[in-house]
């Protein structure tokens, strides 16, 4: 299979035979990827192209170009590419990304509507879905960092006139499940004590519990202006009680689940986010995935979390190399 780049680069019509269109696929994706030092290694390169040739071949066999590729023919390949030469879920994986990538950049140089193809194999096919993980189970969802920093803007908003007290206590719980990682639980057992506030400056220190030590957390800029705010507001509020987050004025009595979880929902549409996708467990992985791509060491990773489990650090791991690997690929296509 051809794959000279300089014999497509000028014309991106659509080529009129499917070996055509699969070279010129080839071609587009090959360009980009050398243009962003993405094949750094010619091994690599001659793997992908062997991947891709294989793939070319036998869908011009069936008459079959790259924007016709449905989800049933990608497994199909892949069920002969076992019986031919065995395959395992995660190269099976490996072919799915690499066919994904290569029509993306295919379908945007030709103005196509973009190829599901992949997508749906995926949906399909968990055993390849889920073949980087040690189990085959959901990983926690994270907020990407372009919606986290969009929540963050606004949970440093300043408390309103006219505004209920509600809304300000429900940032700064919001606050401290992406800022600092707390457990739904842990933000309503939150009280007065365990927040030392000295000027601008606001630290936490959780007690010790459940066999764990004490707990001093790390707070980022935007989340020590919500959570000052909040206390500053509940100081002339005159809200009795220890609670740092109570559920009411009045009493000042601890905070129950379920308006806690309808608080934190009505912070994250308030802030542009869809609260049918995220919850406050959701924020959590976001903190502490944000933590590892800051290059926190997982030990110190979790004893922030309060875990010490070596499972659960791992699964961050996971979703963490997921994520590279999606900035990569984005990367690569954009």
């Amino acid at each position: 299979m051809s794959i000279a780049v300089s014999s497509f680069m000028n014309r991106l019509s659509r080529p009129v035979t499917p070996a055509a269109s699969f070279d010129l696929a080839w071609a587009l994706w090959q360009q980009r990827a050398r243009a962003r030092a993405l094949l750094r290694k010619a091994t690599s390169e001659e793997v992908y192209a062997s991947v891709w040739r294989a793939l070319a071949l036998w869908s011009c066999g069936r008459g079959l170009s790259p924007q016709a590729l449905r989800a049933s023919d990608l497994a199909a390949f892949l069920t002969d590419r076992e019986a031919a030469h065995g395959l395992t879920p995660r190269h099976a994986w490996r072919i799915a990304r690499l066919v994904e990538r290569v029509l993306l950049i295919y379908h945007q140089e030709l103005g196509l509507p973009p190829s599901s193809a992949v997508g749906q194999l995926l949906e399909q096919r968990p055993d390849i879905r889920y073949a980087n993980a040690s189990r085959f189970d959901e990983l926690p969802e994270a907020l990407p960092t372009p919606e986290a920093a969009r929540l963050a803007r606004h949970l440093a908003q300043p408390f309103q006139q006219g505004e209920p007290w509600q809304a300000q206590r429900n940032r700064a719980a919001v606050a401290l499940h992406l800022g600092a990682g707390l457990t739904p639980a842990e933000v309503r057992a939150l009280r007065l004590r365990d927040v030392t506030l000295q000027g601008a400056r606001i630290s936490i220190l959780l007690p010790a519990a459940g066999g764990q030590p004490a707990r001093q957390l790390p707070l980022p800029a935007w989340a020590r202006r919500a959570l000052a705010s909040w206390q500053h507001l509940r100081a002339e509020l005159a809200i009795p009680g220890e609670q740092c987050l109570p559920s009411t004025r009045s009493s000042g009595k601890p905070w129950g689940k379920v308006s806690h979880h309808e608080g934190v929902k009505s912070v994250l549409q308030a802030a542009g986010l869809d609260p049918s996708q995220w919850s406050a467990y959701g924020l959590r992985h976001s903190f502490a995935l944000h933590a590892l791509h800051r290059r926190t060491p997982p030990a110190q990773l979790g004893q922030w979390l309060g875990v010490t489990e070596p499972d659960v650090l791992e699964r961050y791991q996971r979703i963490r190399q997921e994520m590279v690997e999606e900035a990569a690929w984005l990367q690569e296509t954009s």
